[in-house]
Parts: C-alpha cells; sequence; structure tokens
C-alpha cells in the first residue's frame, strides 16, 4: 500500500510536470530555429500581418457599431515611428479585410526601409535579438505564472474538483496567451529598435624610445634606446 501510494504522488506530479513540457518544447524548438538562422523576416512580417489584422478586427470589425479611427491611429502609433495618417471618409469606403491589407503592405514599406538604412546583415541580428530577448523574458514569467497557477489548483481540491484538470485547462488557456503576448511583443518592439554608431576610436600617439634617433637602426646588441642599461635584443628587441 505504501509504495502504491508512493508511486500515484509520483506519476500525478509527472502528470503536472507534462504540461509545462509541452509549452517547453515548442518554446526550446522555436528558440532552435532562431539560433539555427531560420529565415526571421517571412515570420516577423508574417506576425506584424496577423497584428494588424486583430487591431483592424477590433476596432473597425463587422461587429463594430461604429469604426474607432482614433484608437486605431493610437494604436499604430504604438508600433510604427510614423504611422500612416489614417482618413475616416477613406476607411469608411473600405472592408476591414481591404484596410488590413493596405495597412500590411505600409509595414512591409517601412520595413524595407529601415533594411536599407541599417543594412541587411545588421537588420538579420536586430530580428534575432528581438525575437530571442522576447520569447526569453515572456517564457520566464511563464513559468513563475504556472507555479503559482500549480498552488491555486491544489485549492479546488477542497471543492471536489481534480487540481489536474483545472491546472491542464488553465495552463493552456495561459500558454495561448503566452504566444500571443509574444507575437504582440515582437510586432510593437521591431519597427522602433536602433542601432547606435559607435564613435571611431581615437588614434594613439605612436610612442618613441626615449633617446632613439630617426632614421637610425638599433642593433640587437647596442644598449636600448629606453635607457635601461640593456642590450636591445634583451629588452625592447625581444
Amino acid at each position: 500500500r505504501v509504495e502504491g501510494y508512493h508511486f500515484d504522488i509520483r506519476k500525478h506530479l509527472v502528470e503536472y510536470d507534462d504540461v509545462v513540457n509541452k509549452h517547453r518544447e515548442v518554446i526550446y524548438s522555436e528558440r532552435r530555429k532562431i539560433l539555427e538562422g531560420a529565415d526571421l523576416k517571412a515570420n516577423i512580417l508574417d506576425m506584424v500581418k496577423r497584428e494588424l489584422e486583430k487591431l483592424v478586427s477590433a476596432h473597425c470589425g463587422e461587429g463594430v457599431l461604429e469604426p474607432d479611427i482614433e484608437g486605431l491611429q493610437q494604436e499604430l502609433a504604438y508600433i510604427f515611428p510614423k504611422p500612416p495618417q489614417l482618413d475616416a471618409n477613406a476607411i469608411a469606403r473600405l472592408r476591414p479585410k481591404q484596410l488590413a491589407e493596405n495597412l500590411f503592405r505600409y509595414a512591409q514599406q517601412l520595413y524595407e526601409q529601415k533594411e536599407k538604412e541599417i543594412g541587411a546583415d545588421n537588420m538579420r541580428i536586430v530580428e534575432r535579438l528581438v525575437m530571442l530577448r522576447t520569447i526569453d523574458t515572456l517564457w520566464m514569467e511563464h513559468l513563475t505564472a504556472m507555479d503559482h497557477l500549480r498552488q491555486e489548483a491544489s485549492l479546488y481540491a477542497i471543492r471536489g474538483i481534480e487540481p489536474l484538470v483545472v491546472y491542464k485547462k488553465e495552463g493552456h488557456a495561459r500558454f495561448d496567451s503566452l504566444i500571443a503576448s509574444i507575437q504582440h511583443d515582437i510586432v510593437y518592439t521591431i519597427f522602433r529598435v536602433e542601432l547606435k554608431k559607435e564613435p571611431a576610436p581615437e588614434r594613439q600617439p605612436q610612442r618613441v624610445p626615449v633617446g632613439a634617433r630617426a632614421g637610425k637602426k638599433v642593433g640587437r646588441n647596442d644598449p636600448c634606446p629606453c635607457g635601461s642599461g640593456k642590450k636591445y635584443k634583451h629588452c625592447c628587441g625581444r
């Protein structure tokens, strides 16, 4: 009975760990693709497209009674350093899908412009750094949240509800939220990254040994011109 009891506990713990392990597999797989040099540009532009579609749907979608042009404009200002100026009359003539497509074309133009300004190689570095930093930061927050959820789920046993069922269901919802947050943060960051040019290092004056005469070569057995009293070959000539 004792062995069976401990087996059930270990099995229960493994089932909890399996929930997070499935999340970890997805996140680590994405990190490997980034580190192995996957085409991040296409991936990021796809994120931009989806995020713009979400914004248009939320502010000017089919189910919205009155288009919130001002709200959409404010959100675009968070994404783009130079957001497009939206004309309410023009938008009224567009379907949400057309508006999203127009905004995405604008985003593509800005992306290409940024790549030309900083160079393709630097843009690839920016893409990699933004994605890795975003994923790593939000992943650590997710792990902390899942630890808290595990503790909260145990309280459901008092109400006769299986804690593991609650943990799996809520954990799945939180993982979906994590993926959405990763996309959101990458899109709201990538257009605003600026590379700072480091100033060229100052040229240091060349040090001339004291007592050295210009134009005359010092022999290896001659006294070192630095004044140490040693032969040149045993001092500065080594």
